[in-house]
């Protein structure tokens, strides 16, 4: 362990001032982003983790660089009246400045949006159009084809009878389904 004067530890200690004052900014940043992003108590969950991250990486880095690693209160003391100075100073200013930022970004997001997904909803609108007039034929179709099918089928039925007759199968049947067609008695 090494002495530190005093004039040293006030040094260290204005610097942490500013430190915390900059980490204060990085919270604000990171509020922005997230903002703009969505605001899901997840996503402010996440943000808070990888703020807390930050906080320490960059604490961790400005204690190894100014006080060789050792970790005094004073610093950590400093770094948070720093980031309190800024939220109650500059900061009321960011987030109202933030706020209008991230309504802006959510108008742009929103325009891009809607100039991405018109050319879509104008297909959507055509073709849905075009795919009623097709189910509509279809309905038409399968009416027609269930009458036809209903005239047609009892048709084919003595065709094939009679077809199976003269291949020596079956009897001959008549148009109303009885065996003596070409049979007949006059």
């Amino acid at each position: 362990m090494y002495n530190v004067h005093q004039s040293e530890q006030t040094v260290i200690f204005l610097t942490s001032l500013g430190v915390g004052f900059l980490l204060g900014i990085l919270y604000d940043v990171f509020r922005a982003i997230r903002l703009s992003l969505t605001k899901s108590r997840t996503a402010t969950i996440i943000f808070d983790i990888l703020y807390f991250f930050s906080f320490g990486f960059f604490s961790y880095i400005f204690i190894l660089a100014l006080n060789k690693g050792e970790i005094r209160s004073y610093i950590i003391i400093g770094e948070i009246i720093g980031a309190v100075f800024y939220y109650f100073s500059f900061g009321i200013v960011a987030i109202r400045l933030t706020d209008k930022f991230v309504a802006i970004i959510k108008r742009i997001k929103k325009f891009i949006f809607t100039v991405i997904s018109l050319p879509f909803k104008l297909l959507h609108r055509l073709f849905y159009k075009s795919f009623l007039k097709i189910k509509e034929l279809f309905k038409k179709t399968e009416k027609k084809s269930s009458k036809m099918q209903k005239r047609v089928l009892p048709k084919l039925r003595l065709y094939v009878y009679n077809l199976l007759c003269i291949l020596g199968v079956g009897k001959a049947s008549s148009k109303k389904g009885g065996s003596n067609f070409g049979n007949e008695q006059k």
